[in-house]
């Protein structure tokens, strides 16, 4: 069994992975200089399109029970390599926790989840000037364990009729390709990436969400833990014009760094926070914390 748990992240390296005493040994192609990283401290390595490694290192990893992500060109995992092992992993012991966590933990997760959404929009309404704020904090305030009377819905017609001001008669459509919903879409697809990776490297199973659940989408849980982090990125849309094209390179490198900006102006990038998060959820699943500890936007320093 692993003593710690260690994510290592080779999806944007291009070189090769080998195997010695041990150790999986990482050759960069831009470095002369090689590291070795101990496989019996690691639980989960992410490997890129541009990473060569033999079947030898491989089949050490899982003798050690490393789970090996393969991920696509955006970092984000489309196939796994788990051990047949009798050896419970970390990843094993969190997904079998994850699996067999209770409903009532699972809503009491999600409806910390919601309150701190709407909370988030509540900030980013006080940061843009508009009112609400004090609407939507009323409506946090009222989510009970699971959201059962679906205030996240209600606080979202409250907010999204406010958020724009100056698009008359918005409305949020996922999926409409035009305007601030492909803006939106757009940013939200970005964050959606980092949320998956932050899922995998934390060992959960991606599948198994909270609340979100679609025999179609394999990232449910992905899904949920992004949720808090929405009204960061609505508060940097919102500095954009309606008329902002995504056909603009320099519309998406703004709505790329609304994703990777530090989620209250300081502190952790909102994929650092989301990596933390999933880490966090993983331990909640294992019963070594008893409350899920939920980052919050509230609006920048």
């Amino acid at each position: 069994m692993q003593s710690q748990w260690r994510v290592i992240d080779c999806t944007e390296m291009a070189g090769r992975i080998s195997y010695t005493r041990g150790n999986m040994r990482v050759k960069r192609d831009d470095a002369d200089e090689t590291v070795d990283v101990p496989l019996a401290q690691t639980a989960v390595v992410l490997l890129g399109l541009k990473v060569s490694c033999s079947a030898a290192v491989l089949h050490e990893m899982a003798r050690y029970g490393v789970s090996v992500m393969l991920c696509d060109w955006r970092g984000v995992s489309d196939a796994a390599l788990h051990a047949w092992t009798d050896t419970p992993t970390t990843v094993t012991q969190r997904q079998l926790a994850q699996t067999d966590m209770t409903l009532p933990r699972r809503k009491n997760a999600w409806g910390r989840i919601v309150q701190a959404k709407i909370r988030g929009q509540a900030a980013c309404l006080d940061g843009l000037g508009l009112d609400g704020g004090g609407l939507l904090r009323s409506i946090a305030a009222s989510v009970r364990s699971g959201d059962p009377t679906n205030r996240e819905g209600h606080a979202a017609r409250e907010y999204w009729k406010r958020v724009f001001p100056s698009d008359e008669g918005f409305r949020r459509i996922p999926g409409e390709g035009v305007g601030r919903n492909a803006q939106l879409d757009y940013a939200y697809m970005v964050l959606r990436g980092f949320a998956v990776k932050a899922v995998i490297s934390a060992g959960l199973i991606p599948s198994l969400g909270m609340h979100h659940h679609n025999r179609g989408n394999y990232f449910c849980l992905a899904d949920d833990i992004l949720e808090p982090y929405r009204p960061a990125i609505d508060r940097r849309v919102a500095e954009l014009r309606a008329d902002d094209a995504l056909s603009d390179g320099g519309v998406k490198r703004r709505l790329v760094e609304a994703v990777n900006q530090q989620l209250n102006g300081a502190g952790l990038t909102i994929p650092s926070s989301l990596n933390d998060f999933a880490q966090q959820y993983g331990l909640y699943c294992e019963g070594r914390i008893d409350r899920l500890p939920v980052p919050e936007y509230a609006g920048s320093i």
